[in-house]
């Protein structure tokens, strides 16, 4: 939330892993060694225009279609007109360190006062796009090849001109071509902002003060361009969107959303086959907390972090009230375990933007990350809360619980900061997941995973055919001696960022995986049988299992 103020379920695959101590590991902070010296611009200069405080979001793409994890930092700008954000484009060099390609790559000028991005291949030409949020609307840049990208917003037909934090990609009708879902927070433009002060003094005015937008569904119709069908799909209702989640929640092989919205319920849409959305948020327990109020919903991701076979939300909120960690109990209700946990407990005096699932220490059971940072000199009003704060790690213990293993890993990690988007992936290709934070008005940070490649792992990479060619909606199924654990291909998640669309299962000890499968939004279903670890494969709709490199 942005605020104004001055001052028992059937088992998927059983769990037989032992619940082991903590591994001896850290996240060092490398960013700057590695070539990465981006530092974030709001812009502010006294205005106090309510974006400033949104900062900016960071996304994983392969720009230059080598086959390795590259970064790009959205970046704001000043408010004179016409505005251009420079946002940061980093190529990865293979050895821990980056260059930036920014100049040039059409990224480097982005029209508008730039916030998030979302990446898949729309067009299914090999090369991943990438749509960027803005304040105005939001851009479309397609990928040219050798890390350039063309805007071509207006000729694809996307015409939108509302407040957009996050979007993402998501087939939504399975016709083999990725659609575009943009959430939009409310209506706001400098020239009608509201002039909020305390005691006389000028400060930010929070999300009660504007009015809420309805959201954008882009169909997308081949041969690069798209229609809106917003009202068509049913989601012309207004929300102040903070972020997006694409999901299965009722495994009826259709991709849903999950739209969380600052101080407004939030909204879960069932797809319902046939183009329409439906929503689900109150019936099924995900759009208020368990006092009933709406919360901030400002980043969220959803994933099987029980081995239960159904997906479950996880929700960054604002001070005071903690992370939701809402559990599918049966593919219709949600209950939100966080508060009779150490998830709530730790998190509860954090403002948390990016979050997401991720196994960090590979041993086969999904852990939560969140990144935190205040808004303004308000959270002085509450003595425990600081406007800087570390991120947060949860451990998942394989028995449902989760332990904060965060001062374990290290005084980098553990430095406070304005946090804001996040993302991951396996930067320098040693099989455990790295961790990108975008900041406030400050620099960029890059966590390098030391240590948890002492477990085992696989990461698979989906290559869709007749499915669309990021393969968004692909659901990857691993089974080892420990069980099977399985993930779905989505886009969005986090908050105004995007993490890598490869996905990385952590094996523990196992050294193999006795099968892989995956059930494509085409239909198909493949079954690879005696897979070994620790590789990076590639599995593509037409041709099959291969090392990816």
């Amino acid at each position: 939330m942005i605020r104004f103020d001055l001052k028992n379920t059937a088992a998927f695959g059983a769990i037989v892993l032992a619940i082991q101590p903590p591994p001896s590991m850290t996240f060092e902070d490398i960013a700057e060694r590695a070539g990465i010296p981006f530092v974030h611009r709001n812009g502010a200069a006294g205005d106090k225009f309510y974006p400033e405080l949104f900062g900016g979001g960071v996304a994983v793409l392969d720009a230059d279609g080598d086959g390795w994890p590259d970064l790009l930092f959205v970046n704001g700008t000043d408010w004179r007109t016409p505005r251009r954000s420079r946002c940061a484009l980093y190529r990865n060099n293979h050895d821990n360190t980056f260059i930036d390609i920014a100049t040039g790559s059409g990224l480097d000028a982005v029209e508008g006062y730039a916030l998030g991005a979302s990446v898949a291949d729309y067009d299914n030409d090999g090369r991943e796009d990438v749509f960027v949020t803005t304040v105005e609307g939001g851009r479309l840049f397609h990928n040219e090849g050798r890390g350039r990208f063309l805007d071509v917003t207006d000729r694809a037909g996307i015409r939108n001109r509302d407040f957009a934090v996050s979007a993402a990609w998501v087939d939504y009708d399975r016709d083999g071509l990725a659609d575009l879902f943009v959430g939009h927070y409310v209506k706001w433009s400098p020239d009608v902002e509201v002039t909020c002060a305390q005691e006389g003094v000028k400060g930010y005015c929070g999300p009660d003060a504007y009015k809420p937008v309805a959201p954008k569904l882009y169909r997308n119709r081949g041969a690069g361009r798209f229609e809106d069908v917003t009202a068509a799909a049913g989601l012309n209702e207004t929300a102040k969107a903070m972020d997006v989640v694409v999901l299965d929640y009722n495994m009826d092989g259709w991709p849903d959303l999950f739209v969380g919205s600052d101080r407004v319920p939030a909204r879960l849409y069932r797809n319902d086959g046939h183009g329409r959305f439906v929503d689900e948020g109150l019936r099924s327990g995900v759009a208020l907390s368990e006092q009933g109020t709406a919360r901030a919903n400002m980043g969220a991701d959803a994933a099987d972090y029980d081995r239960s076979g159904r997906p479950h939300l996880l929700v960054g909120n604002f001070l005071n009230e903690m992370l939701g960690l809402y559990h599918n109990t049966d593919g219709q209700q949600f209950v939100d375990v966080a508060p009779r946990s150490p998830v709530g407990r730790a998190s509860l005096l954090s403002v948390t933007w990016g979050v997401f699932f991720l196994d960090y220490d590979l041993d086969g059971l999904l852990d939560i990350f969140a990144a935190n940072g205040g808004t303004d000199e308000s959270q002085g009003m509450d003595a425990r809360a600081r406007l800087s704060q570390a991120p947060l790690l949860m451990r998942n213990r394989g028995n449902g619980a989760f332990e904060n293993v965060t001062p374990s890993l290290g005084a980098a990690f553990n430095r406070p900061m304005m946090a804001r988007g996040a993302a991951y992936a396996d930067f320098d290709g040693d099989g455990d997941l790295d961790i990108a934070v975008a900041t406030l008005a400050g620099p960029a940070h890059l966590f390098r995973n030391d240590g948890g490649n002492r477990n085992n792992w696989l990461s698979v990479r989906a290559v869709g055919g007749r499915s669309n060619k990021s393969a968004l909606g692909a659901i990857v199924r691993v089974t080892s001696a420990s069980g099977t654990q399985w993930q779905m291909v989505h886009s969005g998640s986090s908050y105004a960022s995007q993490s890598d669309l490869t996905l990385t299962f952590g094996l523990g000890r196992d050294t193999r995986a006795s099968k892989v499968e995956i059930t494509w939004p085409s239909g198909a279903a493949q079954t690879f049988p005696d897979v070994a670890g620790n590789q990076p494969v590639v599995i593509d709709e037409s041709t099959g299992l291969r090392r990816a490199r």
